[in-house]
């Protein structure tokens, strides 16, 4: 690539004030290339996807179909034949012609940090959690877990301190172990992501979300307290 064209690109990418972390994907669409970032923003820019792609590590930036390359660190799950889900909640399906080159790239998101199937939590993690025992907020850890191919699973809880009881069905101690969907009935699956990003990348997320079983609503602050792991701390908003 000529210093002209880099040049073009660092320009456009100081003009928006991006920086290549910031990135979720690009695509093509229409006649431009558009970056797609964390803060939700899509800039539109007429130089070719493949010549901006090109300024950033293979390694990092997968393309994986025409017109769409993706952020690897932002990646949530490579399911199927290559349906990629990203953080944002969007998916993409990978080209069919090589579901090698997807099963591979599920095991490096496997590698990264999240916990596989059958792995003991951290012992020092949970005398961390138990900290909050008896705080009056409600607060829980839970695991993303992957199977054997690198795809996500589900999120299984690990921990729960005594104000999450009137939250949940069942005491607290019968749910570790089991998958956050088995023990939250009711859970929306668009939650499987924000949580991901937390537990993947050390991203933090502040959500909402109505309680109907005590007609409340919380505010959800989650954080990574160690790599594949997702801690919630639940504040009860007022009414």
């Amino acid at each position: 690539m000529s210093d002209v064209t880099n040049g073009r690109i660092e320009r456009m990418l100081r003009r928006h004030h991006i920086e290549v972390g910031d990135i979720l994907y690009l695509t093509h669409e229409g006649q431009r290339t558009y970056l797609h970032l964390q803060d939700k923003r899509a800039i539109p820019t007429p130089i070719p996807l493949k010549t901006v792609a090109a300024c950033f590590s293979p390694e990092d930036f997968w393309s994986i179909q025409k017109g769409v390359v993706v952020a690897r660190r932002y990646v949530v799950s490579i399911e199927g034949k290559g349906l990629y889900t990203m953080v944002d909640g969007r998916q993409f399906q990978g080209r069919g012609r090589n579901p090698a080159e997807h099963r591979r790239r599920a095991a490096q998101l496997a590698a990264r940090g999240a916990v596989p199937v059958g792995t003991r939590i951290p012992q020092s993690l949970l005398e961390r959690c138990k900290i909050m025992e008896n705080a009056p907020a409600p607060f829980c850890l839970i695991e993303l877990v992957f199977n054997p191919e690198g795809r996500g699973v589900d999120f299984v809880f690990r921990y729960c301190n005594k104000a999450m009881e009137p939250l949940i069905d069942v005491n607290p101690n019968r749910i570790y172990d089991h998958s956050f969907y088995e023990i939250i009935r009711n859970g929306d699956r668009k939650w499987i992501v924000p949580y991901a990003d937390v537990a993947m990348n050390g991203s933090s997320h502040v959500l909402e979300n109505y309680s109907k079983k005590v007609e409340r609503m919380f505010r959800i602050f989650c954080f990574q307290p160690e790599p594949g792991y997702c801690a919630c701390l639940l504040v009860q908003q007022d009414a």
